[in-house]
């Protein structure tokens, strides 16, 4: 889950003449004040058991930012990083010696993310930027089991994925090349030891190879041959080091966990989901064997191989749905921390396995609230051309059974998908009087090859018709009011709103865009600058186009709101990150120019030092929500509780 705490930023809202539109009926749950969602004092998450059992470390707010906290097991003081910084940081690990921790963090929403180490014995101390390279992306590769002072860091070259590894001393910095990138090394694969045993080299345009390092010829053997859509991640060693178990959907439609033999290359299925990608697992440190495998078809999915594991979590998982995040384990696989969450919230214990005793760590920081939070539904469509969709709904609490107003809400990508949990933006529409649909349309992960295929140069056309089917299905079953149906979305769910509003004006009342994309073409121009590029080139003349093509670049102009913005028949608001390398600001600023070009409505909020929706400073989240709430309260009727 996302944390947002977030930024000062510069307002910057055009004139409205529309009036606004009567409040929602006062019958639903009262009023949650909106810091409550993003920016609460009180949030608290990622509990970690230290390597050696001792110690357990945590996510939490202090100063209005989140750090890391920590104390000893057998005491009860608290102790808190100073990470001298004013943004927030989003996770962490314990370095091997359970004394110190590793973070990442960026700048400003650059996503140039440093590693840095700091020591809990000595937490007002400014902690140690391991790669202190300006441009460039850092990250860990390995904590290494049998050295507490050292660990595998990963160095992506400037302007490029590709990482050189490096083993680095938390001591003094000191950074000592492991393996070098030639230039078509996609991912480098280690073990507990830190040797590097596998990798996943580019071998062209459309083929990837999984190879594995042979020592007696000192060569890289290729075991699996991978097309554009095939992916392996690695998910742990048998305990022998002879088999690598990898999530992959080589040769299958749905991700699955496999066993593969690095000598001989023959794998075997350890677990496959009829209906959705197995999506993460976890595996022995000490036994080799899998624990668990997740998928999300749409509450989750877990299949526990430590049927122990399993009768130990059972009894906090009960009676409502849940799903199980596992954060942690000792180096003796003897203490657990784990995290139980649902739709209106989630608690974490420290798992005891050799006495099976479980205990309270926390409650995440919405649980006083609880009451107030609205059940999220998994729902199932049929589209206009025969595919089973799959998303969620939420209704507010005390609305069910009438049409309301409702957010279409597009998740971004468009290469991820929506999960079934608690959502802080979800759970807040839906407070404020909004059901919420959320759509895994074509292009999504987690359902298959064939249905993220099904969306190949379809933006703007079957993309968008998934999102307007479950708009008429909310519609035709009494859920959504019709003429009070807004569309909301980031990154790619902010080019669906542009979308909606441009291509068909007259199913929305409004719409917010968030860093979202106006122009297929000038998105495309710009991303040779993003650090992913050399990656994922492929999949965007695949899925996108390539825009030296002139018949590729006219159609994809056809699909661009930018294009489009004379169509605008109702209100938008806009918001982006003044430092998004992802998505330029540019794509907001042309698409604001020609929308008032065209002397149509629309309010702009640029944050001058966020990015593409990373918040890390406070004030940001609590800023952008604020001006979506008064908008929307404004357009669409739905309650507002900013003074």
């Amino acid at each position: 889950m996302m944390r947002v705490l977030a930024v000062l930023g510069a307002l910057a809202l055009a004139g409205c003449s529309t009036a606004p539109m009567p409040s929602a009926p006062a019958d639903g749950a009262a009023l949650i004040p909106i810091q409550v969602f993003f920016a609460n004092r009180e949030t608290n998450y990622d509990y970690k058991v230290s390597p050696d059992g001792t110690r357990l470390a945590w996510i939490a707010s202090e100063g209005g930012r989140l750090t890391v906290h920590f104390k000893r097991l057998d005491a009860d003081a608290v102790g808190v990083i100073d990470t001298h910084s004013r943004r927030s940081l989003q996770s962490f690990v314990w370095a091997q010696d359970s004394r110190r921790v590793l973070y990442w963090q960026d700048r400003d929403g650059d996503e140039n993310l440093h590693v840095f180490v700091a020591d809990t014995e000595q937490p007002r101390e400014p902690p140690r930027d391991l790669m202190p390279f300006p441009g460039q992306r850092a990250f860990i590769q390995q904590l290494i089991r049998s050295d507490g002072d050292h660990v595998l860091i990963g160095l992506n070259r400037p302007r490029t994925a590709l990482a050189d590894l490096y083993r680095v001393n938390l001591t003094t910095g000191e950074r000592a090349p492991v393996a070098e990138n030639a230039g078509d090394v996609l991912t480098w694969i280690t073990d507990d030891d830190g040797r590097v045993r596998a990798r996943i080299r580019r071998h062209g345009p459309e083929e990837r190879a999984l190879e594995r390092w042979t020592a007696a010829t000192q060569s890289w053997e290729r075991l699996l041959t991978l097309d554009l859509e095939e992916y392996a991640w690695p998910v742990g060693f048998t305990a022998d080091r002879m088999a690598l178990w990898l999530i992959t959907n080589h040769g299958r439609d749905r991700h699955a966990l496999v066993r593969l033999d690095v000598a001989t290359g023959a794998m075997t299925v350890a677990h496959e989901h009829p209906v959705s990608d197995v999506e993460s697992a976890r595996v022995s440190k000490i036994s080799g064997d899998p624990l668990v495998a997740m998928a999300y078809p749409d509450y989750q999915d877990a299949r526990f191989f430590d049927a122990g594991l399993g009768a130990d979590l059972a009894p906090v998982r009960a009676p409502e749905p849940s799903g199980v995040r596992l954060l942690s384990f000792d180096d003796a696989e003897r203490l657990a921390t784990v995290e139980i969450y649902r739709d209106r919230g989630a608690e974490y214990y420290l798992l005891d396995r050799q006495t099976h005793a479980r205990r309270l760590l926390g409650r995440s920081e919405i649980a006083p609230y609880a009451d107030r939070l609205a059940r999220v539904e998994p729902i199932s469509i049929r589209s206009r051309d025969g595919l089973t969709l799959r998303g969620y709904l939420t209704v507010p609490v005390g609305r069910a059974g009438k049409p309301v107003p409702m957010v279409l809400l597009v998740h971004g990508g468009p290469w991820a998908r929506d999960h079934w949990g608690y959502s802080a933006p979800v759970q807040f529409l839906a407070n404020r009087g909004y059901a919420v649909l959320q759509i895994n349309y074509r292009a999504s992960t987690g359902y298959g090859r064939a249905f993220t295929e099904a969306a190949v140069r379809q933006h703007a056309r079957a993309m968008h018709d998934d999102l307007i089917d479950g708009v008429s299905w909310a519609i035709a079953t009494g859920v959504a009011d019709p003429q009070r149906v807004a569309i909301m979305g980031a990154s790619y769910g902010g080019y669906a709103t542009l979308v909606g509003l441009t291509f068909t004006p007259e199913v929305f009342a409004c719409g917010v865009d968030l860093f979202g994309m106006s122009s297929l073409v000038s998105l495309l121009e710009a991303r040779s600058s993003y650090w992913t590029w050399s990656i994922f080139r492929p999949y965007y003349d695949k899925y996108y186009g390539d825009v030296a093509r002139p018949e590729d670049r006219a159609r994809m102009e056809s699909q661009s709101p930018l294009l489009r913005a004379d169509k605008v028949q109702r209100p938008l608001l806009v918001i982006h990150g003044a430092n998004d390398p992802n998505v330029k600001q540019q794509e907001s600023d042309q698409m604001v120019a020609a929308l008032r070009g065209a002397g149509k409505e629309v309010d702009y909020l640029v944050l001058t030092d966020e990015g593409h929706g990373r918040f890390g400073n406070p004030g940001s989240a609590l800023r952008m929500y604020r001006v979506i709430e008064e908008f929307l309260a404004k357009h669409l009727g739905g309650r507002s509780g900013s003074p």
